[in-house]
């Protein structure tokens, strides 16, 4: 189905809040090639996803925090061995 890498974060329109069962982002399905339905998010939190930038070798950079930062920055930090990068750039 997929020839490219897909990254996804959540069903919804930018700055929309995030969703956490299908029906709730119906609108956009005429423009997707796919929709899979496992049945609602669990927790129904809807902080989003936590987006992390590791186009630096050894480092990370997080672009937008969510409902999994600290979890995700301790497994970047304690499993991986990255740093963040404090450096400003373009998306800083």
């Amino acid at each position: 189905m997929c020839e490219e890498p897909l990254a996804l974060t959540s069903a919804n329109i930018s700055a929309h809040t995030s969703t956490v069962a299908v029906h709730e982002f119906q609108e956009l399905w005429p423009r997707l090639a796919v929709v899979v339905d496992d049945g609602p998010i669990g927790d129904q939190n809807r902080q989003g996803s936590t987006v992390v930038d590791l186009s630096v070798l050894g480092k990370y950079r997080v672009i937008r925090p969510g409902c999994a930062l600290t979890s995700t920055v301790d497994l970047l930090r304690r499993k991986y061995g990255l740093c963040e990068d404090t450096t400003e750039g373009l998306n800083a």
